[in-house]
């Protein structure tokens, strides 16, 4: 207790004073990139300690963020909260070891030596006894630590006394060597340092958000006094996409804010994009640096130039007097009011070194290196250099007029480096390095690619027929994807539809994850377009829906091109309706054969493919890769040749496949005996004569979950068979359909019989629309005596009155019962039966959610006990159906008072 009372103490003097710090091959991106709209995701990192998920203790969790976005800030909150008594107070202990401070030590030490080089006033109470208790540790800034962290070779460290070097400690920690069950761990990091700890050794990873659209006008409102002045900024900063994105930083907000409030502004007149480099440019010139003191921004220029190839953004004492920077001049403009370098006080009062912002430091860098070569190779392969290179080159565009007082030279010539990055962007469109390369040009204040686009998109004529259409497209889709990110659904409008636009709208096609092009007057011109657009690296079209077109053989054949080419990432495709027939179905076997490992959803219902092209249709589906899992052939005008096919299909390759849909067939009789885990066969006109061959299915198709066989005259000979299959071992049935299948109270007592005959897997049962009449008990007997795992129930429409409502409340009573939905629609049960039926809705063993109990004949005194019931501390019920009875005004009000009321349960009510 004492310790803990002291290191609380310690932490809340350190901690509440404002912070000074920071407010896939992805990993590989530069930030400004990670911050554009394309590539922004939305976990927002977490406070605690426990997974509320499954409600356990997290033993090592990693934070990453971009520079500045609010990671340290996060770890100070965190920690603060612990030593108010606000958080985590299940944790004992917690030790903030910021990396920054982590690289001071040299010597070799103990884990507890440590912890008293950190916090030396826990050396009177001491540190002991840290494996009996649950223990905090935080790492801030993975990326700032200069050590490797070598977790394949290191040295084993299981004691908390044991001497060893600060890196394997690390290593020891965090994979669990050291302090296995009773260490806390949370990391930051910016996204290029994740990799630097196997991801094996983290529980849970998290990312931090900055700000959003409205968040950042918020904040220019605040900084700005004047209120037209802040509006200004805000437009003026909206007609540069790319900083603004990058304006979810909170620093680059603060930047922006100081330099631009002084700018003046002509109301209405549309003002250029905003570059980057001007901004910084602006930043210098505020601070009157280049007049008052050239030799500190070569000084700093050289600093963070060598630190940035190095990768590092922390600096020391030693790396100032590398770069002969007198830590005493330094300190003036760390001292400043816009943190262009920052001080901050380290371990053992050591003196720590950082840029305001790594884009500071990139563009410290750039003006450096306009005295130097070229920018080297090595960049390519990580872009960590990306934005470095595109300060270099804005300044380099005016670099003699600004600068000639520091004594730069430069003999960049502008015009052919302006023509080889247009040449090199156009060479290969889809390459990663593209949109660096664009943001380049803009900095150079060229817009005249970002104009041929426009233009492209306009006409679809190659602004430059050196080049063909195929890239200027891809071009096209890139820009459309890093102004607004990729476009989640894209459909055309109605006046707009034919082939000619889409041909003009295929980049914004390619920028969208679903286009739903059903109904759109297209044919097979539009088709060959398509097929390259699914091949295209740029493309993130993931769903194409071209439903109801001509397309006809010729057109589905020129898609299936596409199709079939490796870089087609094409996930659902739909062309029901669309006309095709067997030399289509034919394409597409053909395109499934060479790249089977994407498509999960094939939708051709509604054409004609006959036998033989169904035949081709499964002989492409039979490829081991294929690994479609949802299958529509619903009116295809096939019988019993569909079933024969898809038999084969079924029996070579059943692995993937989940659903097909093969409604309004006339399959007949004979044609049931497909093997798949969703069987849908409503509207097949079957009989009960089916039903032989549908029990050998069910015991010998282990993975088939759901049946549905609604709508068809099964009869209760029908149901009588199939039921003989229900509960043996081999019948792993979830989800049972056979509404509207003309049974009795007689099928309803052999579904009684099938499933009490053991233990069932069936989630879900809809028997509705056939006659079980109010005499039949059986069926509610069942439900409370056999262990049963049934959770909805539907029984809409099934002649039953207020006779068979004792008995459901004893089922619902049961405590073996676990029936969460039940339907009891359009039975008359009228107010007596919902009178009894409240009986079980408030028992203690009742665990139904959802009840609904629409034209049931109930009126404003039903309405009344249903309060009564819902009123309850035992009832559990969320959702109530009441549609279609004469409830009248005081009813619903009565009920609507209940749903409004946050002391009840009840959330959704459906009464009008």
């Amino acid at each position: 207790g004492k310790l803990r009372n002291k290191l609380k103490a310690i932490l809340k003097k350190k901690y509440q004073s404002p912070p000074g710090g920071e407010t896939d091959s992805k990993e590989n991106q530069h930030e400004y990139i990670l911050s554009e709209p394309g590539y922004r995701r939305r976990h927002q990192g977490t406070c605690s300690f426990r997974n509320s998920e499954v409600d356990e203790p997290i033993r090592t969790a990693l934070t990453k963020g971009v520079s500045g976005i609010g990671k340290t800030s996060q770890v100070r909150m965190m920690i603060l909260n612990w030593a108010e008594g606000k958080g985590n107070q299940e944790v004992q202990l917690i030790f903030p070891l910021p990396f920054r401070e982590l690289n001071l030590l040299k010597e070799r030490l103990s884990l507890i030596e440590l912890l008293y080089e950190f916090f030396p006033e826990l050396k009177e109470p001491g540190i002991c006894n840290l494996e009996n208790c649950r223990v905090g540790f935080f790492f801030d800034g993975l990326d700032e630590f200069r050590r490797p962290l070598d977790f394949k070779n290191s040295l084993i460290v299981t004691n908390v006394t044991e001497v060893s070097s600060v890196p394997t400690l690390l290593t020891n920690l965090i994979n669990g060597n050291l302090l296995p069950s009773a260490a806390h761990i949370w990391i930051t990091s910016r996204p290029a340092a994740v990799s630097r700890i196997p991801l094996q050794y983290i529980d849970r990873v998290s990312e931090i958000e900055g700000f959003t659209d409205s968040q950042k006008e918020e904040f220019f409102r605040r900084a700005i006094n004047d209120e037209n002045q802040a509006k200004a900024v805000i437009t003026y900063l909206k007609n540069s996409k790319g900083l603004y994105n990058l304006c979810q930083i909170p620093f680059i907000c603060s930047i922006s804010a100081s330099i631009l409030e002084k700018q003046t502004y002509v109301p209405d007149k549309t003002c250029e994009p905003v570059a980057l480099t001007p901004l910084f440019n602006d930043l210098l010139i505020l601070l009157q640096m280049a007049n008052h003191n050239v030799k500190i921004v070569s000084e700093l220029g050289e600093l963070a130039l060598k630190q940035l190839v190095k990768g590092n953004t922390v600096f020391y004492e030693e790396d100032l007097r590398e770069c002969n920077i007198d830590a005493r001049v330094a300190a003036v403009y760390a001292k400043g009011n816009i943190p262009i370098f920052r001080e901050d006080i380290g371990l053992h009062q050591q003196k720590i070194y950082y840029f305001g912002h790594t884009t500071i430091q990139e563009f410290f860098g750039a003006l450096r290196f306009l005295q130097s070569v070229d920018v080297q190779d090595e960049n390519r392969a990580t872009g960590h250099m990306d934005l470095f290179l595109r300060f270099l080159l804005g300044i380099a565009q005016n670099f003699n007029q600004m600068f000639s007082e520091a004594g730069f030279t430069s003999s960049t010539t502008l015009p052919e480096m302006l023509v080889y990055i247009k040449e090199k962007v156009l060479e290969n469109p889809a390459s990663p390095r593209t949109l660096n390369l664009l943001n380049c040009l803009r900095e150079l204040k060229d817009y005249s690619l970002d104009n041929d686009s426009v233009h492209f998109l306009k006409t679809g004529i190659p602004p430059d027929a050196k080049y063909p259409p195929s890239h200027w497209s891809d071009l096209a889709s890139l820009l459309v994807a890093s102004e607004s990110g990729p476009i989640d659904m894209l459909g055309l409008e109605v006046e707009n539809r034919g082939d000619e636009e889409l041909l003009r709208m295929l980049p914004v096609i390619k920028a969208s994850q679903t286009a739903t092009l059903s109904y759109h007057n297209l044919t097979e011109k539009s088709c060959e377009c398509l097929g390259s657009a699914l091949t295209s690296k740029v493309s993130n079209l993931k769903t194409l829906d071209l439903s109801f077109n001509m397309l006809k053989d010729c057109g589905v054949q020129l898609l299936a091109a596409g199709l079939a080419e490796p870089h087609c990432r094409l996930e659902r495709l739909k062309l029901s309706g669309c006309r095709v027939k067997q030399n289509g179905f034919a394409a597409l076997a053909k395109a499934l054969k060479s790249n089977p490992s994407h498509l999960r959803e094939l939708d051709l219902s509604g054409n004609e493919p006959e036998e033989s092209g169904v035949f081709h249709l499964v002989d492409g589906l039979k490829v081991v890769k294929c690994e479609l899992q949802i299958l529509k052939l619903s009116n295809c005008k096939l019988g019993l040749e569909l079933s024969r096919a898809l038999a084969v299909l079924l029996i070579d390759n059943p692995r993937h496949l989940r659903e097909l849909d093969v409604s309004m067939n006339d399959l007949g009789d004979r044609g049931v005996k497909l093997l798949m885990d969703i069987l849908k066969l409503y509207c097949c006109q079957l009989t009960e004569k089916c039903c032989e061959n549908m029990f050998g299915c069910l015991l010998n198709i282990p993975s088939l979950r759901e049946l549905n066989l609604s709508n068809n005259n099964l009869k209760d000979e029908g149901v009588k068979m199939l039921c003989n299959a229900f509960g043996l071992p081999a019948c792993q049935l979830e989800k049972l359909n056979l509404a509207s299948c003309g049974f009795t109270s007689e099928g309803c007592r052999c579904l009684v019989g099938g499933f009490s005959f053991s233990p069932t897997f069936l989630k879900q049962l809809d028997i509705s629309r056939n006659h079980l009449g109010h005499s039949d008990v059986a069926f509610f007997l069942f439900l409370k005596t056999i262990r049963f795992s049934l959770e909805t129930l539907r029984l809409s429409d099934c002649k039953m009155t207020e006779l068979c409502c004792p008995e459901l409340v004893e089922a619902l009573r049961s405590s073996l019962t676990n029936l969460k939905e039940l339907d009891l629609s359009g039975n008359e049960l009228g107010d007596i039966g919902v009178k009894t039926l409240c009986m079980g809705l408030t028992s203690t063993t009742c665990k139904l959610e959802r009840l609904f109990l629409r034209c049931c004949g109930i009126t404003v005194k039903g309405c009344s006990s249903l309060a009564v019931a819902l009123k309850s501390s035992r009832s559990s019920i969320t959702e109530l159906g009441l549609m279609g009875n004469d409830t009248g005004e005081e009813g619903l009000r009565i009920l609507s008072g209940i749903r409004d009321d946050p002391r009840y349960k009840l959330q959704t009510l459906d009464a009008m």
